[in-house]
């Protein structure tokens, strides 16, 4: 009897042994390593994020900003490979690369950038579609809560009413908001000559004493609890707010708009790289797509995806940017040394 004990006790053992071995080569085989993210908060779903974990095996960290400037101090602090991707908007394609900061994306391994609409791509800032994929795009356009405001709103310029003091939300975006003075002042919205600025300077000037709330990270807050009842700020956010209280309208001026594309980008030092373009296809995918728009609504420029969404979705202005619209829109683009300049009157403004 002991010995047929000691024999049972050994096979028992053999057999967790290998049992424990065939669970570690399995977690293995499904492991697909990680991805490290820098992008916006409040900007890639949670389920799209754990659904592609789920798919692939991959793990995504994703680390998140309210502001470009945070982004850029982070993305150039952090040392190499502490990010393999960038989630940011296009302006960034020629500022990292003209820091040698980006690495080409292997196009081969994203086929469902052929979903996207001719007009994202090719753009100044990647002319040849080497650095970067576009993900969605947004405006700066003028939320009003129309049970508080009766007035007629039709351009940033409306905004500078004294009545309104102490009663808007603007997002932290030096670039965005200094370009909407710029333009406003008719300029372009790259313009950093001194009489430019200077004007631009003016308007922020005027502007001030309106704004309560400087917000990057989640300006529609505020304008549906009641804080406030004026917003300059992105365009779905205004949509969001809009699904919570129909009263906020969204108002693109009638003469200039603000709109970039935020785009992925791989920067060099990756050592995910691989995982880059598995991810950014994945983004791409007409049914994840279409979800990420139904969650953040902003301009998609997938048009597979698009033919997905619902005619509610597609009939809201403040989702799905009209065309006229487009054509009177300006985006930033990299100005150098000169952007030390727009950091300077940003900084004055605020403080």
């Amino acid at each position: 009897m002991g010995k047929k004990k000691l024999l049972g006790a050994f096979v028992g053992v053999i057999v967790l042994v290998l049992a424990g071995c065939g669970s570690s080569d399995s977690s293995s085989s499904k492991s697909g390593g990680e991805v490290n993210i820098i992008g916006w908060s409040e900007y890639v779903p949670d389920d799209v994020i754990s659904d592609f974990e789920a798919e692939t095996g991959i793990t995504v960290n994703y680390t998140t900003y309210s502001d470009p400037d945070e982004m850029f101090a982070k993305v150039q602090s952090a040392s190499s490979g502490t990010y393999d991707m960038v989630l940011a908007p296009g302006m960034y394609v020629q500022t990292f690369n003209n820091l040698d900061m980006l690495k080409k994306l292997d196009m081969k391994s994203i086929p469902n950038i052929k979903n996207l609409e001719a007009s994202s791509m090719s753009l100044t800032y990647d002319p040849n579609n080497e650095y970067s994929v576009p993900y969605l795009g947004t405006d700066i356009a003028i939320a009003v809560n129309t049970d508080e405001i009766k007035d007629d709103i039709t351009s940033y310029a409306d905004l500078l009413n004294s009545k309104y003091k102490d009663s808007m939300v603007v997002v932290e975006d030096a670039r965005a908001i200094v370009g909407i003075a710029l333009m406003q002042a008719g300029y372009d919205i790259n313009d950093t000559s001194d009489e430019a600025l200077a004007a631009a300077g003016k308007y922020l000037d005027e502007l001030k004493p309106n704004i309560k709330i400087f917000d990057g990270s989640s300006p529609k807050t505020s304008l549906i609890n009641g804080e406030v009842s004026l917003g300059l700020i992105y365009g779905g956010e205004i949509a969001l707010a809009i699904d919570q209280n129909p009263s906020i309208k969204v108002i693109y001026p009638k003469d200039h708009l603000y709109f970039a594309y935020d785009t992925f980008m791989e920067l060099k030092g990756a050592k995910n790289s691989k995982n880059v373009e598995k991810f950014i296809n994945y983004i791409l995918k007409p049914k994840v797509s279409a979800s990420i728009s139904e969650q953040f609504p902003y301009y998609n420029p997938n048009t597979a995806a698009v033919k997905l969404l619902p005619d509610s979705y597609m009939d809201n202005e403040a989702k799905n940017i009209p065309s006229d619209v487009f054509d009177r829109s300006e985006t930033v683009l990299d100005i150098g040394d000169a952007t030390e300049k727009i950091d300077s009157l940003w900084s004055t403004f605020k403080n």
